[in-house]
């Protein structure tokens, strides 16, 4: 799997199925973050090779990032399609997540769901009882439902 990530810089010339083969194995390992660097390089690699569809790789690499919060990641990326004649926008602040929940949110819903108080959420996660209360907030209206019981069912646990 790491020779067909790294074959862009080495100058080999992989086809689309290795690039997705390699995407496949890393996300059945769940190493998203290897998943979106395949992602990642197969983008650069159609880029470069100027064969239509390396943007719209690299936009997928980019929200796959995201979902991780690999922030330097997506700059990165970012980065590339600008060198590459794409404007992208930057918006001020941190990367936004709209109606999803950040992988902050995420570990304090699930923790939440458990039965933890906003106090052992904080103590665990090292957080402000504060910062838990905004997170449980937010994951509750993100999720659509009113009670900390009913975030398990919505996130699988």
């Amino acid at each position: 799997l790491l020779t067909a990530t790294d074959a862009p810089q080495s100058g080999q010339a992989p086809s689309d199925a290795l690039y997705a083969s390699a995407v496949d194995a890393w996300t059945r390992l769940e190493r998203p973050y290897e998943a979106a660097y395949v992602k990642e390089a197969r983008g650069l690699h159609l880029l470069a090779s100027g064969v239509p569809g390396g943007r719209t790789v690299l936009h997928e690499a980019i929200a796959a990032y995201q979902d991780i919060d690999a922030v330097w990641d997506v700059l990165r990326c970012q980065r590339e399609l600008r060198e590459h004649g794409q404007t992208t926008v930057r918006r001020p602040g941190a990367l936004g997540y709209g109606d999803h929940l950040s992988p902050r949110e995420r570990a304090v819903a699930h923790l939440a769901s458990l039965g933890l108080s906003n106090r052992e959420i904080a103590r665990e996660l090292v957080l402000s009882h504060r910062t838990v209360e905004h997170h449980v907030a937010r994951a509750l209206r993100k999720l659509g439902v009113s009670s900390r019981t009913e975030i398990g069912s919505h996130l699988g646990t």
